[in-house]
């Protein structure tokens, strides 16, 4: 059951018997002339729910009346305080609209309303009990080993409109299941096929299944049977498929490759880490063209081997999508006709964006701090996670598309994409409107939809991190957790009884009814105890015979799979390490041989304890979870100019224990990201290399500095762009084969590159020569950018002596209107301000060896190999922080 965040000015439905019914929304009243059903006999009650209370209103009088009509004996329409409802209740089914949005709803036991000004439910309950409490949707489950991104996929309907779900997880294993009665049906299982399954997708207009498994791709029959097997020439796993007739489109870390009828037809190499892939018609030719979404904030469009658009996204593209059918299946779109395509970031953004053989443009998106639906409280705009899978439906009947987002926080999401009574044009220029969302605390790995429990309705099914695979579906019956009620309705529609025919039945045969449901779900329940006092002996017995086995030898094989992900978060200037276990994290320690500062952490409740470190290891620490969770999120922040390792060993609550290294390299520019060129109306300090080393040679010394290079240099010269997340100042580079220019406003920055350079260039024995050009220009615009920050701890040291003085005024005054606004303020964030000031030490020390290491650098670039007389000076005018003493400063000669 969707259960929508609460509305105002949303009606819910309750049927409660048969015969009249009367409508009532508060403040409003309205009447009932005629009859529904003339056989009827007993009054219906159209009851108003308010925040899961249930009960008919006190209606007000003083609102003028509102007719209810009979259209055809069978229709009623409805109109109060905007909302337009329309009942066609003979073949159950429900038109609703809002605002000039039109909705079909089919109708069994629930149904759903939304739109750009209903976010409810709407319910229609026959046996005359209250209606369930709201909470989250209905969900059926499945628990399988960890699973791998885009392993899911849902096969297309065949004689039955009831869809199959095929996963494939990474014991190798490749299964195809249904829900029969509200329990899970595997229709076959494929043999292990030796490696962890990579990807899974069905052949376009087709039934066959096909699986990318390490560097093989293999063929299956809906029927299970193993028609192709391909072996590929390839080193890099197949993490993404696209099969179309005899084409086959794989795409590992770098390189993709097109196959015809299991024969090489082309090769690309890409700019850099390819993160999905799909194909469509875009351009006129034999074969489908490539979209790719790419770690450098590209999205690449291929047609055969050739490049055709390069088109800047907002971040690093993580997942792509259509709006609507793949257009190779829709039998409306005709080659040259735009194709509509859904794009997710790295950083949280959804994009959407029209492509055809000339250009590509964006018509859209949802930003990363899109407002949460119903949700009003400060954290209604927190920052969304990476994106990870996107997928279109019509899935509440609205009769326009709707986006479903799985992210890595475990966030799926809802969004409705234009108003349905617009036309399909003006629908791509509306901002999508967020319907419905829930965290499940694990990554989502795949999406899609279908008919997957037989009903009427488009459910989302998706599979997680951990290996669970779930499906949301509106009926009600999906929350009997033993599949009773589901059973129970697919026998009815099976016998062919409608709405119609179960309200008009007796009062006994209601009471058999339920005798019935309450004798199946005990059965159902005994059942279920059985199976899982059988996986508990099955699991004990297991871990019984592992310990015997370690108390001989020492135990090395892990019992559980554990992921990490260390990516910069640009807007905070940080680093964020995420951990994912499938099993639940008992601790994680860490340990650094650079300085790293912990800022915060996420996921679940955890205690962090500190040990006083020593020069090798500067950072030890360790996190103890207190709650159960699998997800755990670290936030922290490097200091640019070193470089090191930092190691995460993260024990999972599992027997025996056994600890899981995570190591992650610490750059010296780490905190600078990738943009798409530096601005060139800045001044700044130049760095001019010459020597005999390749384009190669330079690439691989550039990757110890920075983060975000390729792999292999794409181009005989290549061109980079970057820009400091915290400080804000820009890094220019242009290199080839014996030469090479690097320009930053950071002076800091050039001498790191200096530094590095060199020593990788001694210890290839190869001679470069260097000229650095310091321009004075660069050290105010450098001050300039840092002071903001500067500032704002300064000035929170005088706010905090503040604090407790106005505290005094206003225990005596008992009010403080006479203050100053900006004393007010002090006020009403001394919480926040204390709690600033507890870190002020760190974050102070932080912003001092910026400046310092600029000054350093600055002289040190000049050929004056010490400073340390003037160092002192430095830091005792930091302290008495002013602007415009440090740039005097800075600007004295040191002789």
């Amino acid at each position: 059951m969707w259960a929508w965040r609460t509305h105002p000015t949303v009606v819910l439905l309750w049927v409660r018997a048969k015969g009249l019914l009367r409508a009532a929304e508060a403040g409003v009243k309205l009447s009932v002339h005629q009859p529904i059903w003339h056989k009827c006999r007993k009054p219906s009650q159209l009851d108003f729910v308010n925040e899961g209370v249930w009960g008919p209103l006190k209606w007000a009088t003083t609102s003028p009346a509102e007719e209810v009509q009979i259209l055809d004996g069978l229709d009623i329409q409805l109109q109060a305080s905007g909302i337009r409802v329309r009942f066609a209740l003979g073949d159950a089914e429900i038109k609703f609209g809002v605002g000039g949005c039109a909705f079909l709803l089919s109708v069994v036991d629930n149904v759903i309303i939304s739109g750009p000004h209903a976010q409810e439910r709407l319910q229609i309950e026959v046996d005359g009990s209250p209606p369930p409490s709201r909470g989250s949707p209905a969900m059926r489950g499945q628990q399988l080993k960890a699973l791998q991104p885009g392993t899911l996929d849902v096969l297309p309907v065949g004689k039955k409109k009831q869809q199959k779900v095929a996963v494939g997880d990474d014991t190798g294993v490749l299964q195809v299941f249904y829900i029969k009665k509200g329990e899970v049906q595997y229709e076959w299982k494929s043999a292990p096929l030796g490696r962890e399954i990579s990807s899974v997708v069905i052949q376009l207009a087709k039934d066959k299944i096909f699986v990318g498994c390490g560097q093989s791709i293999h063929g299956f029959t809906r029927k299970g049977k193993e028609f192709v097997k391909i072996k590929t020439n390839l080193t890099e796993t197949i993490n993404h498929l696209f099969v179309e007739e005899n084409m086959i489109w794989t795409g590992g870390e770098y390189i993709m490759n097109i196959y015809d009828s299991c024969k090489d037809y082309g090769f690309v190499m890409t700019k850099d880490r390819i993160n999905d892939l799909t194909c469509a018609p875009v351009h006129n030719g034999e074969i489908l063209s490539t979209i790719v979404a790419c770690q450098d904030k590209c999205l690449r469009v291929y047609q055969g081997e050739k490049l055709s658009h390069e088109f800047a996204v907002e971040g690093s593209a993580t997942a792509l999508g259509f709006q609507g059918l793949n257009p190779v299946d829709n039998p409306s779109h005709h080659v040259g006709d735009p194709v509509q395509m859904i794009y997710g970031t790295e950083q949280g953004v959804i994009g959407l964006c029209s492509l055809d053989a000339k250009s590509m443009r964006r018509t859209g998106g949802v930003s990363d701090r899109q407002s949460r639906p119903g949700v009003s409280t400060p954290g209604a705009g927190s920052r969304r996670a990476r994106v990870c899978s996107l997928h279109t439906a019509d899935i509440v009947k609205s009769g326009a598309l709707d986006l479903v987002v799985g992210r890595d926080d475990g966030n799926v999401e809802l969004w409705g994409l234009g108003d349905a009574a617009a036309f399909a044009s003006q629908r791509l220029e509306q901002a999508p409107t967020p319907l419905w969302e829930t965290c499940l605390q694990e990554s989502i790995q795949s999406l899609s939809s279908g008919h997957i429990t037989g009903g009427d309705y488009v459910e989302v099914v998706l599979a997680t991190f951990g290996g669970k695979v779930l499906a949301f579906t509106p009926s009600s019956a999906a929350r009997d957790p033993t599949g009773t009620q589901m059973a129970q309705q697919e026998e009815k529609e099976e016998a062919g009884t409608s709405l119609v025919s179960r309200m008009v039945k007796g009062s006994k045969s209601a009471e058999s009814e339920q005798a019935e449901l309450r004798h199946e779900r005990s059965r159902r329940f005994q059942v279920l105890e059985q199976e899982v006092a059988r996986l508990k002996a099955e699991s004990d017995k297991a871990r019984k015979e592992y310990q015997n086995l370690s108390s001989e030898q020492i135990a090395m094989q892990t019992t559980t799979k554990v992921t990490h992900r260390f990516g910069l978060a640009s807007e905070e200037a940080c680093y964020i390490l995420t951990v994912e276990s499938q099993a639940a994290i008992e601790l994680i320690s860490l340990r650094a041989d650079v300085e790293v500062d912990l800022l915060d952490h996420s996921g679940t409740g955890a205690i962090l304890s500190r040990s006083k470190g020593d020069p090798q290891n500067p950072l030890l620490a360790t996190y103890r979870m207190q709650e159960e969770g699998t997800r755990f999120q670290i936030r922290l922040r490097t200091i640019e100019g070193l470089s090191g390792t930092l190691s995460a060993f993260v024990v999972p609550a599992t027997q025996p224990k056994t600890a899981h290294l995570i190591s992650v390299s610490i750059k010296p520019l780490a905190l600078h990201e990738k943009i798409a060129e530096a601005s060139a109306d800045i001044p700044m300090n130049e760095l001019r290399l010459t020597g005999p080393f390749s384009v190669t040679d330079m690439h691989s010394w550039l990757a110890l500095c920075v983060n975000e290079l390729p792999s292999r240099p794409t181009d005989d010269e290549m061109v980079i762009s970057y820009r400091s997340t915290f400080v804000g100042t820009q890094l220019y580079g242009r290199y080839s084969k014996g030469t090479a220019i690097f320009r930053s406003d950071s002076i800091t920055t050039i001498g790191v590159l200096k530094d590095i350079i060199t020593k990788e260039a001694t210890a290839k024995k190869v001679q470069v020569s260097m000229n650095v050009d310091v321009k004075e220009e660069t050290f105010g615009r450098f001050l300039e950018l840092v002071h903001p920050k500067l500032n704002y701890q300064h000035a929170l040291t005088q706010q905090v002596r503040m604090v407790e003085p106005l505290r005094e005024v206003q225990l005596q005054e008992g009010e403080t209107k006479f203050l100053h606004p900006e004393l007010q303020s002090v006020l009403e964030q001394a919480a926040e301000i204390q709690q600033q000031f507890q870190l002020q030490p760190q974050k102070l020390a932080f912003l001092h060896s910026i400046v310092i290491s600029a000054y350093r650098h600055k002289w040190r670039l000049r050929g004056y190999q010490s400073v340390e007389h003037r160092i002192k000076d430095l830091q005792r005018l930091l302290e008495s922080y002013n602007l415009e003493v440090v740039s005097a400063f800075f600007s004295e000669s040191i002789d």
